[in-house]
């Protein structure tokens, strides 16, 4: 019997403290739309967070974009080994024809990326570094 392919709130990063912890620490990356920081973490699984704009339009349709991209998440976090602390974030609007299509190749993308890096360099060590 196969695993559900649920979000369940173990997988969303919440804590303002582990957020800090990544926007300090992490390394960031740009795949396209989506902006991202991730950080190694000792979890048992990779956590998320979903972040969009304010200028990205109003209220509908920054949820529509965000439940896009936790769909896409939701569909291929079983891909992702390891355990990560990633948070995903839009600053700028996506074209009109970004459906979920557009944000699971990013995703698929981004967790080959995370499996090709040992868990080591996903933690930034050096202050001051421009990826931290």
């Amino acid at each position: 019997m196969t695993e559900p392919q649920g979000y369940p709130k173990r997988v969303r990063l919440c804590s303002k403290k582990d957020i800090d912890r990544v926007f300090r620490e992490g390394q960031y990356r740009k795949l396209g739309v989506l902006h991202v920081k991730f950080l190694a973490t000792e979890r048992a699984e990779s956590r998320f967070l979903v972040s969009v704009k304010k200028k990205l339009g109003k209220a509908p349709a920054r949820n529509r974009i965000k439940r896009r991209v936790r769909e896409a998440i939701r569909l291929n976090r079983r891909m992702l080994r390891g355990a990560w602390d990633v948070c995903l974030f839009l600053i700028a609007k996506p074209p009109q024809s970004s459906g979920l299509n557009t944000y699971q190749d990013e995703i698929r993308r981004l967790f080959a990326d995370l499996d090709r890096l040992p868990p080591s360099e996903g933690r930034c060590t050096c202050e001051g570094s421009p990826l931290g």
